[in-house]
């Protein structure tokens, strides 16, 4: 099967951000009630603050995790009509979706920081250390248009490609 563009993959992505954002909210609406209805946060809470940042971020990674694990897609890689497999066709094991998820939240989190230190607040050296951390992601994607095996940084740790899948088989 043909693997999946930069487009699709973007699309499906961002479909997938905005449910694990709703996933987050009902979650966070669940323990609320536990902090009084205020902010959950290190000044407030203490160390409860960052077992609570850990129970949210547990929920995103299981989500990508677990529906890697028993379809190969997520609700935005069913919407765009792609999967992800290993590169000889077969679902992804248990290691492949470990490791993908590693290298996805080592992206995210430098795309967090990139996004931070790019604030208006900071000063030149500021502003270069945030375009630094932003490059990795970036590239991650751009080179899906120069690789031959059409593959991201994610597919090449994890042997792994994401492919489109055709209306009759959807």
């Amino acid at each position: 099967m043909p693997t999946a563009g930069i487009l699709r993959r973007l699309a499906a992505l961002t479909y997938d951000l905005l449910l694990v954002l709703a996933l987050l909210f009902a979650a966070t609406a669940l323990v609320l009630p536990l902090s009084g209805g205020a902010a959950i946060t290190p000044a407030a809470q203490g160390a409860a603050a960052y077992l609570y940042r850990l129970y949210l971020a547990t929920l995103a990674l299981a989500y990508f995790g677990c529906s890697w694990l028993r379809g190969g897609q997520t609700v935005g890689m069913r919407a765009w009509k792609i999967r992800i497999e290993r590169r000889d066709g077969t679902r992804l094991g248990g290691a492949a979706a470990l490791g993908r998820l590693a290298v996805g939240l080592g992206l995210v989190l430098g795309t967090v920081a990139g996004l931070w230190l790019l604030r208006p607040a900071g000063g030149a050296g500021r502003q270069m250390a945030g375009a630094l951390l932003l490059a990795p992601v970036m590239a991650n994607y751009l080179w899906l248009l120069r690789d031959r095996a059409r593959g991201t940084l994610q597919d090449r740790c994890c042997h792994s490609r994401i492919v489109r899948i055709p209306a009759e088989a959807a």
